[in-house]
């Protein structure tokens, strides 16, 4: 986190008299939005994401942009793209940038807002709005191996005998890898993923393993999912159906 959103958290009455900042910028007019094409194997597919943060009377809030249907990110212009370039669009408190990340799951259904959010193109990247994430103060700082609130609309499919890296918590509770990060180590594949608990600092209790499913496993999330990240930034989502 910045310096500013730093200063925030430590300050609560800062962070009353910020109440309510944050707005969109009047984006770039756009002659016709491009149709997504959604690749047909979404396996190791690749993709990048930026979540403009602001404050509201009701708390943070976030709003996931990603660029699922519209290109793989490509790496020279996600690199060139600056916070000043995001700013220029949004007027919010904090902007993040995430990835690239790449998809473990095998097909995405989406429904919704999820499905129909938004499109954008900022510095010759095109996202689509994805999700709305309301953390708590504690949560912004993005604490691995903790509990958040996406919502969503969502159905994730991950093929029969291909396979699935999962983490386990003391209390029983599994987690799915839906993306792994490519920008904590950037050095990390899809063909690292089997042997990846090797790398992570599990909290104490915590397991990670691999499995391959012998029918399709589905992930649904109607409305929310409660998502984990480990300590790479790989991201999760709690098995509750």
């Amino acid at each position: 986190m910045t310096a500013l959103c730093r200063s925030i958290l430590a300050a609560p009455l800062l962070a009353a008299l910020l109440l309510g900042a944050g707005t969109l910028r009047p984006g770039p007019a756009a002659a016709q939005t491009p149709a997504p094409t959604i690749p047909a194997d979404l396996r190791n597919a690749r993709y990048c994401e930026v979540l403009p943060v602001r404050l509201t009377v009701e708390g943070l809030k976030a709003t996931v942009y990603n660029t699922l249907g519209y290109g793989d990110c490509p790496a020279d212009k996600w690199d060139a793209l600056t916070e000043a370039d995001l700013r220029r669009y949004f007027d919010v408190l904090e902007i993040k940038r995430n990835g690239p990340r790449y998809f473990i799951m095998d097909r995405i259904i989406a429904s919704g807002a999820t499905r129909d959010g938004d499109v954008i193109t900022i510095g010759g990247i095109t996202f689509v709005k994805r999700a709305e994430i309301s953390p708590s103060l504690s949560q912004a700082r993005e604490p691995s191996y903790t509990e958040q609130t996406i919502d969503r609309d969502t159905i994730y499919e991950f093929d029969a005998g291909k396979p699935v890296f999962q983490l386990t918590a003391p209390d029983g509770s599994v987690y799915v890898m839906q993306t792994y990060a490519a920008f904590v180590d950037t050095s990390l594949t899809y063909d690292d993923l089997p042997k990846l608990g090797a790398r992570l600092k599990l909290p104490t209790g915590w397991t990670y393993t691999m499995r391959v499913p012998d029918s399709v496993l589905v992930l649904k999330a109607a409305g929310k999912a409660i998502v984990i990240q480990d300590d790479l930034k790989n991201t999760y989502q709690k098995v509750t159906n």
